[in-house]
């Protein structure tokens, strides 16, 4: 019974550990700044901003890049932690628990204040260009061709 343990922690450690991973992967190879080129291609080379919406769009892009990053200082130091904890105890305890609830916090933080970046550069649209840019949007969420 107590191998069977043993290999039931072992199974769960390295479930957690693969989990981690592919949410690693999924923040650096398949996250939303993976889309961003393409979004910001289409805010300044696209959309036929005036001055005044460049400088609108500057003041956003601004925001949003200081909030992005310290999203992603949360989600590396969430990790740290969720490493050191299953190195000292190699288990599901407390501490891991808590590393992974703060990464998906932070992770749900960042995609929220990425939905409020996207809004926010709506709103300094024209009809036209929003037409163009709604598109791209929903285009990019639903994994359409642009």
């Amino acid at each position: 019974m107590t191998r069977l343990r043993i290999y039931l922690a072992l199974s769960l450690v390295l479930a957690v550990l693969a989990g981690v991973f592919a949410a690693w992967c999924a923040t650096h190879y398949f996250s939303p700044a993976a889309a961003e080129p393409s979004l910001h291609r289409i805010i300044h080379h696209e959309l036929d901003l005036s001055a005044e919406q460049r400088a609108r769009v500057a003041e956003i892009e601004a925001r949003y890049t200081a909030q992005r990053q310290a999203r992603e200082r949360e989600m590396r130091a969430a990790n740290t932690r969720l490493a050191a904890a299953i190195e000292a105890d190699h288990q599901l305890d407390d501490n891991v628990r808590a590393a992974i609830h703060d990464f998906h916090h932070a992770m749900g933080e960042l995609q929220l204040e990425t939905i409020r970046y996207v809004l926010d550069v709506r709103e300094i649209l024209d009809a036209s260009q929003r037409e163009h840019f709604d598109a791209t949007v929903t285009a990019s969420l639903t994994d359409q061709d642009w």
